[in-house]
Protein backbone atom coordinates (compact mmCIF):
# COMPACT_ATOMS: atom_id res chain seq x y z
CA UNK A 1 0.00 0.00 0.00
CA UNK A 2 0.97 3.44 -0.72
CA UNK A 3 1.11 6.21 1.93
CA UNK A 4 -1.35 8.89 1.56
CA UNK A 5 -1.24 12.22 3.46
CA UNK A 6 -4.46 14.45 4.34
CA UNK A 7 -4.53 18.15 5.00
CA UNK A 8 -6.33 19.50 7.86
CA UNK A 9 -9.68 21.55 7.35
CA UNK A 10 -10.53 24.41 8.53
CA UNK A 11 -13.91 26.16 8.98
CA UNK A 12 -15.01 29.72 8.86
CA UNK A 13 -15.73 29.54 12.99
CA UNK A 14 -12.21 28.64 12.95
CA UNK A 15 -10.69 31.36 10.98
CA UNK A 16 -12.95 34.25 12.97
CA UNK A 17 -11.46 32.63 15.98
CA UNK A 18 -8.45 33.28 15.55
CA UNK A 19 -8.37 36.72 13.98
CA UNK A 20 -11.13 37.76 17.34
CA UNK A 21 -8.51 35.98 19.37
CA UNK A 22 -5.92 38.12 18.25
CA UNK A 23 -7.49 41.24 18.50
CA UNK A 24 -8.34 40.52 22.18
CA UNK A 25 -4.80 39.92 22.89
CA UNK A 26 -3.43 42.81 20.50
CA UNK A 27 -5.56 45.91 21.24
CA UNK A 28 -4.15 45.03 25.24
CA UNK A 29 -0.59 44.72 24.27
CA UNK A 30 -0.40 47.75 22.37
CA UNK A 31 -2.60 49.90 24.83
CA UNK A 32 -0.26 49.27 27.79
CA UNK A 33 2.38 50.06 25.76
CA UNK A 34 1.95 53.40 26.09
CA UNK A 35 1.66 53.51 29.54
CA UNK A 36 4.16 50.40 30.84
CA UNK A 37 7.02 49.17 28.91
CA UNK A 38 7.61 46.59 31.31
CA UNK A 39 3.82 44.97 30.57
CA UNK A 40 5.38 44.35 26.99
CA UNK A 41 7.15 41.21 28.62
CA UNK A 42 4.93 39.56 29.91
CA UNK A 43 1.85 40.46 27.47
CA UNK A 44 4.31 39.44 24.25
CA UNK A 45 4.25 35.49 25.55
CA UNK A 46 1.35 35.61 26.33
CA UNK A 47 0.10 36.47 22.59
CA UNK A 48 2.80 33.83 21.53
CA UNK A 49 1.26 31.11 23.61
CA UNK A 50 -2.42 31.92 22.41
CA UNK A 51 -1.06 32.11 19.00
CA UNK A 52 1.05 28.73 19.14
CA UNK A 53 -2.45 27.30 19.97
CA UNK A 54 -4.12 28.65 17.64
CA UNK A 55 -1.64 28.67 14.70
CA UNK A 56 -0.16 25.08 14.99
CA UNK A 57 -3.03 22.85 13.73
CA UNK A 58 -2.10 24.73 10.45
CA UNK A 59 1.23 22.39 10.24
CA UNK A 60 -0.44 19.51 10.99
CA UNK A 61 -1.59 16.59 9.06
CA UNK A 62 -2.70 12.59 9.30
CA UNK A 63 -0.70 10.06 7.22
CA UNK A 64 -1.42 6.84 6.62
CA UNK A 65 2.48 4.68 6.52
CA UNK A 66 2.37 1.06 6.06
CA UNK A 67 1.88 -0.55 9.19
CA UNK A 68 0.53 2.21 11.00
CA UNK A 69 -1.42 5.88 11.24
CA UNK A 70 0.86 9.00 11.43
CA UNK A 71 -0.65 12.55 12.54
CA UNK A 72 1.36 15.31 13.59
CA UNK A 73 -0.35 17.69 15.37
CA UNK A 74 1.01 21.19 15.00
CA UNK A 75 5.05 22.10 15.22
CA UNK A 76 6.11 19.38 17.85
CA UNK A 77 3.71 17.12 19.23
CA UNK A 78 3.11 13.75 16.85
CA UNK A 79 1.42 10.42 17.47
CA UNK A 80 2.02 6.91 15.75
CA UNK A 81 -1.06 4.48 16.15
CA UNK A 82 -0.58 1.16 14.50
CA UNK A 83 -3.71 0.29 12.67
CA UNK A 84 -3.67 -3.13 14.73
CA UNK A 85 -4.63 -1.39 17.50
CA UNK A 86 -7.35 1.16 15.92
CA UNK A 87 -11.04 -0.29 17.75
CA UNK A 88 -13.19 2.40 15.59
CA UNK A 89 -13.00 5.12 13.57
CA UNK A 90 -16.44 7.22 13.65
CA UNK A 91 -17.44 10.69 11.59
CA UNK A 92 -18.92 13.20 14.61
CA UNK A 93 -19.88 16.79 14.59
CA UNK A 94 -19.18 18.60 17.50
CA UNK A 95 -17.94 21.97 18.69
CA UNK A 96 -15.67 20.10 20.77
CA UNK A 97 -13.60 16.77 20.55
CA UNK A 98 -13.20 13.78 23.03
CA UNK A 99 -9.10 14.17 23.24
CA UNK A 100 -7.20 16.63 24.65
CA UNK A 101 -4.65 16.35 22.03
CA UNK A 102 -6.46 16.65 18.42
CA UNK A 103 -5.77 17.81 15.06
CA UNK A 104 -9.61 19.63 14.90
CA UNK A 105 -9.90 22.69 13.64
CA UNK A 106 -13.60 21.90 11.93
CA UNK A 107 -16.98 21.08 13.66
CA UNK A 108 -17.13 17.95 11.21
CA UNK A 109 -14.32 15.78 12.83
CA UNK A 110 -13.00 11.85 13.08
CA UNK A 111 -12.61 10.15 16.11
CA UNK A 112 -10.16 7.21 16.14
CA UNK A 113 -10.06 5.38 18.73
CA UNK A 114 -7.49 2.53 19.50
CA UNK A 115 -6.12 0.76 22.54
CA UNK A 116 -8.58 0.50 25.45
CA UNK A 117 -9.64 3.91 25.99
CA UNK A 118 -7.47 6.23 23.93
CA UNK A 119 -9.27 8.69 21.12
CA UNK A 120 -8.14 10.96 19.34
CA UNK A 121 -9.65 13.41 16.89
CA UNK A 122 -8.68 14.97 13.43
CA UNK A 123 -10.29 16.87 10.72
CA UNK A 124 -9.15 16.90 7.22
CA UNK A 125 -10.57 18.44 4.08
CA UNK A 126 -11.02 14.40 2.78
CA UNK A 127 -13.19 13.05 5.56
CA UNK A 128 -14.70 10.06 3.86
CA UNK A 129 -11.91 9.01 1.70
CA UNK A 130 -9.93 8.94 5.11
CA UNK A 131 -12.37 6.77 6.97
CA UNK A 132 -12.54 4.74 4.03
CA UNK A 133 -8.77 4.33 3.63
CA UNK A 134 -8.30 4.11 7.20
CA UNK A 135 -10.68 0.88 7.89
CA UNK A 136 -9.15 -0.81 4.61
CA UNK A 137 -5.57 -0.77 6.46
CA UNK A 138 -7.31 -1.63 9.64
CA UNK A 139 -9.05 -4.71 7.96
CA UNK A 140 -5.65 -5.70 6.49
CA UNK A 141 -3.47 -5.50 9.67
CA UNK A 142 -5.97 -7.78 11.44
CA UNK A 143 -6.53 -10.17 9.08
CA UNK A 144 -2.26 -10.46 8.86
Amino acid sequence: MKKQRFKPKFDKLFRILLILTNVLVIVPVVITAFFSVEAIYILIPIFLFVNYFLISPCFGYVELLESELFIKYGFFLKKSIPYSKIRDVEMDKRWYSESMMSLKNSLDHINIKYNRFDVTSVSVVENEELIEALKERIKGARSE
